[in-house]
């Protein structure tokens, strides 16, 4: 479950993420993941992809899929960054692209 603990909000949060260099990356999203205490995720689409409008709704289409996964095991600060071609993906491949990613963390890569 997602609450506002568990969001990176600060540019020094997700800077201190994406520095560690340990991510995961498929065709239309990257994840970079960094061990932690607890869960935390931090949501960014480009700028070049959207109008302010539609990456928010990009943004709360990610919120949705991942208030459906449990999280109780993984341990990671996350940062997941969508790529242009995740934009036009139907729900169900966007949901399938999310939960195999954090598999692949969960399993160690």
């Amino acid at each position: 479950m997602i609450n506002k603990n568990n969001v990176v909000k600060k540019n020094w949060e997700f800077q201190k993420i994406l520095d560690s260099h340990n991510q995961v990356i498929s065709r239309n999203l990257i994840i970079y993941f960094n061990k932690s205490d607890f869960f935390k995720v931090g949501i960014s689409i480009p700028k070049q992809f959207a109008n302010a409008v539609l990456r928010n709704h990009y943004k709360n289409q990610i919120r949705s899929i991942l208030r459906n996964i449990d999280f109780s095991t993984l341990n990671y600060e996350t940062v997941i960054i969508a790529r242009k071609g995740f934009l036009s993906l139907d729900w169900n491949q966007k949901v399938k692209e999310v939960k195999k990613l954090y598999e692949r963390i969960a399993d160690g890569k």
